[in-house]
């Protein structure tokens, strides 16, 4: 993986960037994001990154002058500009400095992606020409291990004797260790330590920030590989809080190893949704499946706004679990978390216009809403989900009553120009929705439709009494269609909007 190092002034742009694409899925990692070129000269030698994509625009030093004096240390390191639409020319004469390309904002994944393999053309170029010290026959050994991990390679008989690989089945251990480049962490080295594990039965393996074994199936059975994990969390004790290891499913042929380590990948993608600290295996994946039938999300916001709105902490957990059944989608981690982002952020920007007094709490909790890119497992997201929902229920200030039919009356009352459906308020209130009519109509003597029309209704006329024009008026209380609001009008009141009016204007 190469490592890149994201400069921009603007947070949006720096986090906006940092989620846009699955990064690993191109080859690179983003290590560091900075502020301004200062921080990112800081993290530069600390971070040692293979790829800068900085703005060309930020408060003191420049994003060329900062790639000009990086360049006085490094000249490896590729560099992408950032530019807005008024510095189109400049940026594009920085190419002429050796920068591999622009970016025009607002920032599109397929240009992004489009540079990214460029760049990395020209980065294994370098790396070709770098030479480690190790035994010819090892190298090259390694070297088409990985070879076969991207299918570039086919194996003959005598290779596969001659580096000691002739077993009838295959299998790969795969380990990654996070923020290794933060913790300045030599892999070289960390090899040599884990050599002592290598006998005649595995292969040892490295592609940054990637450790690797290639088993011998037939010999390494679950016994055996549980005691080697044991073992590699022994060895890689320092970091224990930072490895992930995954095991792919064995193959019975060398040219096939590609499907195990594409299965091992696979799963530390998906680490996420497992439990921590164990070797991941598709068995042990968390039970989070999405719902089979579709969920309407602009159903769980309302849902979820109306029961934080009355304070209904059942229904609050209910649509919760609704929530992340709709959130998972394509069982991505990513996916997941700009879902539930985008519903909190929603729910809690309708609270805060709701709720003018708690402006600034709301603020302070859309803050905490981007928290929720830095949850490092499924379990601790929904913790945090909760805890979050939880603080809000504690926060606001609820009416003593307890009545829930009352509590329906005053919901109407403040919410009529919301998209309030009969069978939505039931799984709020916990009801059957026939039988909550039945009590809707026993206690208002109305059925629940005609009742909110009458609230909708008494609300237009004091709104067309202030001058407000009849299209405006429908809008406010409710009504889509004007159509619509006109006929419902006419039969409550038994003229027109207009006419009704014009008729209360002209009274004396």
């Amino acid at each position: 993986m190469y490592k890149v190092l994201i400069v921009d002034d603007e947070r949006t742009v720096r986090e906006g960037l940092k989620h846009l694409i699955e990064w690993e899925q191109y080859g690179f990692q983003v290590v560091g994001l900075a502020k301004d070129a200062d921080e990112a000269y800081e993290k530069f030698y600390d971070l040692s990154p293979s790829l800068v994509i900085s703005d060309i625009r930020m408060y003191g030093m420049n994003g060329l002058d900062l790639i000009k004096r990086l360049r006085e240390k490094d000249k490896n390191f590729q560099c992408i500009i950032l530019s807005g639409y008024a510095d189109f020319d400049y940026a594009k004469r920085a190419i002429q400095n050796n920068v591999a390309g622009y970016l025009l904002k607002p920032i599109y994944e397929e240009e992004l992606i489009e540079y990214l393999e460029k760049v990395k053309k020209e980065l294994s170029k370098q790396e070709a020409v770098l030479q480690f010290a190790e035994s010819e026959e090892s190298r090259k050994k390694e070297q088409l291990i990985l070879s076969l991990f991207e299918r570039k390679a086919s194996v003959s008989k005598q290779e596969m004797i001659t580096y000691q690989l002739n077993w009838e089945r295959y299998q790969v251990l795969l380990m990654k260790i996070e923020n290794s480049i933060e913790y300045k962490i030599n892999f070289r080295h960390l090899k040599n330590e884990l050599k002592y594990l290598i006998d005649e039965h595995s292969a040892l393996f490295i592609s940054e920030p990637y450790i690797g074994l290639l088993l011998n199936a037939s010999t390494y059975r679950m016994k055996e590989i549980n005691k080697l994990f044991h073992d590699l969390k022994t060895t890689l004790e320092p970091y224990t809080e930072m490895v992930t290891v995954s095991l792919g499913e064995s193959v019975s042929n060398l040219e096939d190893v590609y499907q195990s380590y594409r299965d091992a990948f696979q799963l530390i993608q998906r680490k996420f949704f497992f439990p921590k600290g164990q070797l991941l295996i598709d068995s042990l994946e968390t039970e989070c499946k999405g719902n089979s039938t579709p969920i309407d999300v602009s159903e769980i916001i309302d849902q979820l706004y109306f029961a934080l709105d009355i304070g209904i902490q059942d229904s609050m957990k209910e649509t919760v679990s609704d929530l992340f059944e709709w959130a998972i989608e394509d069982r991505s981690e990513r996916t997941m978390k700009k879902n539930i982002v985008y519903v909190l952020s929603t729910v809690f920007n309708k609270l805060q216009k709701a709720k003018e007094d708690k402006e600034e709490y709301f603020i302070s909790m859309l803050e905490k809403v981007l928290e929720i890119y830095q949850q490092p497992s499924y379990e601790e997201l929904t913790k945090m989900v909760k805890q979050l929902l939880e603080d809000v229920l504690n926060e606001l200030e609820y009416t003593d009553s307890d009545h829930q039919l009352k509590k329906l009356l005053l919901l109407i009352e403040n919410k009529y120009n919301e998209n309030l459906k009969l069978e939505q308020l039931a799984k709020l209130f916990n009801y059957n929705s026939a039988y909550l009519g039945k009590l809707f109509k026993s206690y208002t003597g109305e059925y629940f439709n005609t009742y909110l029309d009458k609230v909708r209704i008494k609300n237009a006329k004091k709104l067309l009494l202030k001058g407000q024009k009849v299209y405006r008026v429908a809008e406010i209380v409710g009504y889509n269609n004007v159509d619509y609001f006109h006929s419902k009008f006419k039969k409550y009141e038994g003229v027109s909007p207009s006419v009704y009016k014009r008729n209360m204007l002209q009274e004396p």
